[in-house]
């Protein structure tokens, strides 16, 4: 009886870990999307400008001048 119950509680621990992963991989280009975004917030607000350079985007910031 009790190795009945450790393999059923193993073989639900295996299912949800399937899902999850599924789940992860499945989401993945969202969560890409929402970096980029954030990432692409972050370089306008500092000042930066975002550029797409040999099929890359970065955030490439200006130079600044130190004040007299």
């Amino acid at each position: 009886m009790k190795i009945n119950l450790a393999r059923h509680a193993f073989g639900v621990i295996v299912i949800v870990a399937i899902v999850a992963t599924a789940f992860r991989v499945i989401t993945a280009p969202d969560r890409v999307r929402e970096r980029m975004k954030t990432a692409q917030a972050v370089c306008v607000a500092s000042g930066g400008e975002w550029v797409t350079v040999e099929r890359e985007t970065r955030c490439v910031k200006g130079t600044q001048t130190a004040a007299p």
